[in-house]
């Protein structure tokens, strides 16, 4: 069904078409590509948003400038398996997107930007401080129909496991926590800061455990290096 709005300034005029290319690209994804979610346009200054309201960590995550990365979002997710289960983890922490392509950055930035407020508001509801892990989470099934526990995906690190938080739907299902065949439900998981992703990480859910994440912290460590040599030299 097209929708119509009525409009009665240029203003109103751009209004309208944000609402009906926002409309247009809704929806969970199909066949777990949860890259489909639409999601909000980041601001312009990135640099701004870091340092607003999310740390940098100290000198031990340094941010290359937006745009010279290169990695795809399957190089950065923490894949697990657990029966009918699909489960994918990707950190949205900047200086991990940062050395993402400029499509991938904007789009899982996005996330956090337009959910900034509500995540600082979770985790200090929750006794946190200060900025927490964000995590672009999907579910997926490939049986007819498949149920899944939000709270059961735990992250291991420092020795100690630590539980969600809190969690932010991204698609309009999540809270139903059943999945139809080939059907995603997605949604942003927020961790305790006090999580340290530069430590050996473990990624569980159930029965189910992937330790991919450290392998993937060396190749962040290499991507860094080229992306900044890139940088260096002006070559997005």
């Amino acid at each position: 069904m097209t929708s119509i709005f009525f409009v009665k300034s240029p203003h109103s005029v751009l209004l309208a078409l944000a609402l009906l290319l926002t409309a247009g690209c809704g929806g969970a994804a199909a066949q777990g590509n949860d890259e489909g979610v639409a999601a909000p346009n980041p601001p312009l200054d990135a640099e701004t948003w870091s340092a607003e309201f999310e740390s940098r960590s100290g000198a031990s995550h340094p941010l290359v400038p937006v745009g010279y990365g290169t990695l795809s979002q399957d190089a950065i997710t923490v894949l697990l398996r657990s029966d009918g289960l699909q489960i994918k983890f990707v950190p949205l922490s900047e200086w991990v997107i940062r050395l993402t392509a400029p499509d991938t950055y904007r789009r899982l930035n996005g996330y956090k930007v337009s959910r900034a407020e509500e995540i600082l508001d979770l985790t200090r509801r929750a006794g946190e401080r200060g900025w927490p892990l964000v995590a672009f989470v999907t579910f997926f099934s490939r049986s007819v129909e498949e149920s899944f526990e939000p709270y059961d995906l735990k992250v291991n690190n420092q020795s100690r496991l630590y539980r969600p938080v809190d969690i932010i739907p991204v698609t309009p299902d999540f809270g139903r926590a059943r999945l139809d065949q080939q059907q995603s439900q997605v949604a942003l998981y927020l961790f305790s800061p006090e999580i340290d992703l530069n430590l050996p990480t473990t990624v569980r859910y159930g029965d189910a455990a992937s330790e991919r994440w450290n392998s993937i912290r060396g190749a962040l460590d290499s991507e860094l290096s080229r992306a900044n040599s890139r940088a260096g030299a002006g070559q997005p």
